[in-house]
């Protein structure tokens, strides 16, 4: 068995959990939260609703609070991941005043939208960036519930009265430090969705993808000039140095060694 539980102090109400077991580790339980869930590999299984439920790989799994079920896998080995949110957080979170009616169905169908934006959730709550964990919770959340939830699309977003503008100086001031988008938001008097949709009409990308450009921006300068490969990774707010590695790749499609090499 490798379960791993990740939470964050900042992210209160919200927990992410990566399974990876065999056999049936999970008695007849329940969650205080929303569960959404991917199923990564092999299948499983669990009873619900009173029927018996399996899931292969690529499927979804949608469960409101507080309803019992077990869990177990139908083949030898299963991995899955699962995102929790209590039902406390959601208005808050999703900016709504009205909570969402919940999931009808356990198992629905979905193009894998769902699955791919957990996945990118995972990888960000494993890096800890609050903006990019808090950007692309809000997403999963308000594609979530409107796909499979009974939310409403959101409507547009108020009028920006120079917000954006100042979001962007705040991201090029600050962006080599750890930003919260719930801290931006209160700054700004906006929503965190509506702060990003916002930013997202006027410059093209969210917020944290902005922050990224900026970072790579600055490696590229600095990597001309000379600096060591080591150093850029912490100096510029990366997770470690394959997070740098791999979203200077994602940004320029070279390495930073192969780039600073190219201009020599």
């Amino acid at each position: 068995m490798n379960n791993r539980l990740l939470v964050r102090s900042w992210l209160p109400g919200v927990e992410l959990f990566h399974a990876d077991f065999s056999g049936q580790p999970f008695g007849r339980h329940s969650h205080d939260a929303f569960a959404i869930g991917a199923i990564l590999h092999g299948v499983g299984g669990y009873q619900c609703r009173g029927a018996r439920h399996a899931l292969p790989a690529g499927t979804l799994s949608l469960m409101n609070p507080e309803e019992p079920h077990t869990g177990y896998a139908e083949s030898p080995r299963l991995v899955y991941r699962m995102l929790y949110v209590e039902e406390s957080r959601l208005p808050r979170l999703l900016g709504r005043k009205r909570l969402p009616r919940g999931f009808a169905e356990l198992n629905p169908r979905d193009d894998g939208a769902v699955a791919t934006a957990l996945g990118r959730l995972a990888a960000e709550f494993e890096r800890g960036d609050a903006l990019a964990v808090e950007s692309e919770l809000l997403g999963l959340l308000e594609l979530v519930f409107t796909r499979h939830g009974g939310l409403r699309e959101a409507g547009p977003a108020p009028r920006d009265g120079g917000v954006t503008e100042r979001l962007r100086d705040c991201l090029e001031t600050h962006y080599r430090e750890a930003l919260s988008l719930e801290a931006l938001a209160a700054q700004l008097q906006r929503h965190p969705r509506h702060l990003i949709e916002a930013f997202r009409r006027a410059y093209g990308v969210p917020p944290h993808t902005y922050l990224l450009q900026r970072r790579i921006a600055e490696a590229k300068r600095r990597l001309l000039a000379g600096a060591r490969l080591a150093d850029l990774a912490v100096e510029l707010g990366f997770y470690d140095q394959a997070h740098f590695s791999s979203t200077f790749r994602r940004f320029t499609g070279v390495t930073p060694g192969h780039y600073r090499r190219g201009g020599a």
